[in-house]
């Protein structure tokens, strides 16, 4: 009975919040012909992400975290176990902050209609054609204009907190631009909210930025060995390599 009422609760004050706020999100992108008015994008983003944290009961412990408020031309990726990942990326997104979504995430009702009209890397994952133009184009505003790109490399959300294997989405999108990848470790959302669950558990999750990996790699690796070896980072902060070695012993 706990459970549901939370997840009422939850729901209920979530869906209420983006249909009040994202309309009028749109109502601005319509006045201004989708131009918005500078700095307009990033402090919306984020107050839609830390309500809806807010509403899950959720709190941010960030550690070593100042390089998001610098503008910087980057890739960010982050591991992608739970819903939560997505207010906790717009929470945080940086100055010049673009981050990459699936497609199909355009028909959810209010979410979907905001970001079909924001500034953001839509990825149609089943025609690859569009997907590798997509990327290029977002790389090129990497090169041009200094921005940062997050990107989940799992692709979507996986069931457990050991990352899924690694897609080369995010490792082309350095490729191409020539951009550093930082590893950004979001830490306890999987337990808080996972993926078959329909409520969160209010908590603290805890961010980390990892030592990026500079665009110089590619010259002795190739896109798969790096997706690998950055996945293995993951693990490795996440505890999850080593709780398995141990496991098997």
């Amino acid at each position: 009975m706990k459970a549901i009422f939370r997840a009422t609760t939850q729901h209920s004050m979530a869906w209420t919040f983006c249909a009040l706020f994202i309309p009028w999100v749109i109502l601005v992108a319509i006045i201004t012909g989708g131009r918005f008015p500078n700095g307009f994008n990033r402090p919306v983003i984020r107050f839609w992400g830390r309500t809806m944290l807010w509403i899950s009961g959720i709190k941010l412990e960030l550690d070593g975290c100042e390089a998001l408020d610098r503008r910087e031309a980057r890739v960010i990726t982050f591991n992608h176990a739970s819903t939560l990942d997505v207010f906790i990326m717009a929470a945080l997104l940086p100055p010049g902050g673009v981050p990459v979504v699936k497609r199909e995430i355009v028909f959810i009702p209010f979410i979907g209609w905001g970001i079909y009209f924001m500034d953001f890397v839509r990825l149609d994952r089943r025609n690859r054609d569009r997907a590798v133009a997509s990327l290029e184009q977002a790389a090129a505003r990497i090169r041009d204009n200094a921005v940062t790109v997050m990107i989940a490399p799992e692709g979507t959300r996986t069931s457990t907190r050991d990352p899924a294997p690694f897609k080369l989405g995010a490792i082309r999108l350095a490729e191409y631009s020539g951009a550093p990848i930082i590893p950004l470790v979001i830490d306890g959302a999987a337990e808080l909210w996972p993926r078959d669950q329909i409520y969160c558990t209010p908590g603290t999750v805890r961010i980390r930025l990892l030592e990026p990996i500079t665009s110089q790699v590619f010259a002795s690796e190739s896109a798969q060995q790096v997706a690998e070896a950055l996945r293995e980072r993951y693990r490795e902060d996440l505890g999850v390599a080593n709780a398995q070695i141990s496991h098997a012993a």
